[in-house]
């Protein structure tokens, strides 16, 4: 078998996730998305999509089809608001709690089409040293240039995209904090 290598500059698969065209049984659609310099998700190139295309033709029955999707990049904003306990500095516990929905959200721990669990999240807050209760959470599609940021054009709605305590991408898709110091907002009332 012939082993295709890409340059640097054709771009690298970051991820990747098959899954049956629900219009032929025969076909597959492969999604897949890159990450720039800064590790944020893009687009992958149309050149590494053709190299892909080549090189998993090789290995493809005749009857088959693959076809090579851009995976949706839909991101998002969380929102919440916590009573702190007596006791506490409340920019310390709300700086704790960014912190942790930070590493939660790097996209180093997302794959496609993996949903975003509520209790998690809700968990993730409460379980924070200092907080009383979770008042207010909420999970926001962000789209186009808010302020100096500039986010994908996908718009994703997330009340349309709530089911059973979990937020879906759309099928291929991939979530994303894209700037999580703007992204990820937190107050103490």
């Amino acid at each position: 078998a012939r082993i295709y290598t890409l340059p640097n500059n054709f771009g690298r698969v970051f991820r990747a996730a098959v899954i049956d065209n629900p219009n032929n049984p025969l076909s597959a659609r492969l999604f897949i998305i890159s990450r720039d310099n800064s590790k944020k998700l893009v687009i992958s190139p149309d050149t590494l999509k053709e190299n892909l295309s080549t090189y998993l033709n090789q290995y493809r029955l005749i009857s088959e089809s693959i076809d090579i999707l851009d995976a949706p990049i839909v991101n998002l904003g969380i929102k919440y608001s916590i009573v702190v306990e007596k006791g506490y500095n409340y920019q310390s516990v709300l700086n704790q709690i960014n912190g942790d929905l930070s590493q939660y959200t790097n996209i180093e721990n997302f794959q496609i089409n993996q949903p975003l669990i509520v209790s998690d999240i809700s968990n993730l807050i409460l379980n924070t040293p200092g907080v009383l209760s979770l008042v207010e959470f909420k999970v926001i599609g962000k789209h186009g240039t808010i302020g100096a940021n500039k986010y994908s054009n996908y718009v994703w709605i997330s009340s349309e995209n709530l089911t059973r305590g979990m937020y879906f991408p759309p099928p291929g898709g991939i979530f994303e904090i894209k700037f999580s110091n703007d992204d990820i907002e937190g107050r103490a009332i």
